[in-house]
């Protein structure tokens, strides 16, 4: 049994009920990732991948919450110069450049912006619970912040991906 199928699930019908206010493409969940795609990341890059977000991958291998609160996604192979080589980046919060990262070492995560380590987390699972509660609305950001923090989360993927 998946450890993260009931997180997954709530964070799934909180995006579906908050399409009114963020839109209809605002949050998505893509198909999963297989057993070969992750074995063949770890082998590559000859890193293992802490396995509770190894359950998340198996759940959805990319997604992305109410526009700018929080998208996860597959790790790639060449990860960004900003962070330090111990960080795997996994994803992006709030939109405004802070990044979720696991560490090689320790398999813990961490959220990562400017430079330094924002807040740090022993499970996935806790950090979908901040995800949960920022989609719940408790973050205080006005439609025009999430517009703006949409199109510089924009911004960021595409410089990523250069």
């Amino acid at each position: 049994m998946n450890t993260l199928k009931n997180e997954f699930d709530e964070i799934v019908k909180l995006c579906e009920e908050k399409k009114e206010e963020y839109g209809d493409h605002a949050s998505y969940f893509m198909e999963p990732a297989t057993e070969d795609e992750i074995l063949g990341w770890e082998r590559e890059c000859n890193t293992k991948i802490p396995e509770d977000y190894k359950d998340w991958l198996r759940l959805t291998k990319t997604c992305q919450m109410c526009q700018t609160i929080a998208s996860f996604i597959f790790p790639g192979t060449e990860q960004p110069k900003f962070l330090p080589n111990d960080y795997v980046l996994i994803g992006y919060v709030v939109g405004d450049g802070e990044v979720v990262c696991f560490s090689k070492s320790t398999g813990e995560y961490v959220t990562y912006f400017e430079g330094k380590v924002n807040e740090e987390y022993e499970k996935f699972k806790e950090v979908l619970k901040e995800t949960v509660r920022m989609i719940k609305g408790k973050s205080g950001v006005s439609k025009e912040e999430k517009m703006l923090m949409l199109a510089k989360l924009k911004e960021i993927r595409e410089k990523r991906n250069k």
